[in-house]
């Protein structure tokens, strides 16, 4: 984590993004990254995703929009998102007699479950993203993980 820049745009965009916001929750994923999240709600249906974490070691940046769609099924606390969004990955790798330092960039598009309480506002949620590396070369990878936000 060599350029301290990009937390810091990471940190002034959820704090942009969170003062135009219904509700706000903040949690952690457990996966492909593994780190802090958080879900900003814009409405109802709409929602912007952002984490910080560790993904094969190195820093991994994201931000997704996220659409909700309610009833699909017959549990009211049960909800299944999709959304697409941009991920940022600070990949090294070092060998014995080489190192090798490249910035990512992916198009991710999520899909998951999150299950609400009605009793505390805790959500735990489950998701596959899809991530089609564009920047520096083409190449596919499948992220995902298994989390909880507190909501405020």
């Amino acid at each position: 984590m060599k350029n301290i820049l990009l937390p810091c745009i990471f940190v002034l965009m959820f704090a942009t993004i969170a003062s135009a916001a219904n509700n706000i929750g903040a949690g952690f994923i457990l996966g492909d990254p593994s780190g802090l999240t958080a879900k900003i709600f814009m409405g109802k249906s709409d929602a912007i995703d952002i984490g910080i974490g560790e993904s094969a070691d190195d820093l991994y940046i994201y931000a997704d929009y996220l659409r909700h769609f309610h009833g699909v099924f017959p549990i009211n606390e049960l909800v299944f998102y999709l959304g697409v969004g941009a991920g940022f990955h600070d990949w090294e790798k070092d060998r014995k007699n080489d190192h090798e330092e490249e910035n990512r960039i992916d198009v991710r598009i999520p899909v998951g479950l999150e299950y609400t309480f009605t009793k505390v506002p805790v959500g735990i949620f489950i998701e596959l993203v899809p991530a089609l590396r564009i920047i520096p070369d083409v190449d596919f990878d499948i992220r995902g993980g298994l989390g909880a936000r507190y909501y405020f």
